[in-house]
């Protein structure tokens, strides 16, 4: 017997990520702070942060064959940042800078993503050296009852 192949769109997967790691996530570690949330009726939001340039190019366009096609566009560039979160009820909060992603603008992050709760958010964000900054623990370590942040683990497989 053969296979008959299909045109297909790939599933992508981070090279990082290691199956060990999603595992404990869905098992152990996400549960647990969805329990510690539900006793102390709290939020949980799923946080990430995003560059979008205006020279970005995306897509493609029709063109007479062995011509590449052209288009005329400014020279002028300029580039945004935005940092958002999500509930898992779809509930989304977001802020958009124009200055570098730091420790700084996740601060002022954190400060509106307090301010929009009476209780306590329990915020999931990635190892971007921003959330495990200096100036973010000090931050926090104020604002226990307030918000605690989850790093996803280290997913690089052995």
């Amino acid at each position: 017997m053969f296979r008959i192949n299909t045109f297909q769109r790939p599933d992508k997967r981070a090279v990082e990520q290691g199956p060990e790691a999603v595992r404990l996530w869905r098992e152990e570690t996400w549960p647990a702070i969805r329990a510690r949330a539900r006793a102390e009726n709290g939020e949980v939001l799923f946080a990430d942060q995003v560059g979008i340039r205006s020279d970005q190019v995306t897509g493609r366009t029709w063109g007479a064959r062995g011509a590449t096609p052209v288009v005329r566009r400014t020279g002028n560039r300029f580039s945004t940042n935005a940092v958002s979160a999500i509930s898992p009820r779809g509930r989304m909060h977001f802020m958009v800078f124009t200055e570098t992603f730091d420790a700084k603008a996740m601060c002022r992050f954190l400060a509106r993503i307090v301010g929009h709760f009476d209780h306590k958010v329990h915020l999931i964000v990635d190892r971007h050296s921003a959330h495990r900054s200096k100036t973010v623990r000090t931050w926090l370590a104020g604002r226990k009852a307030q918000i605690e942040l989850t790093s996803s683990p280290r997913t690089r497989p052995n």
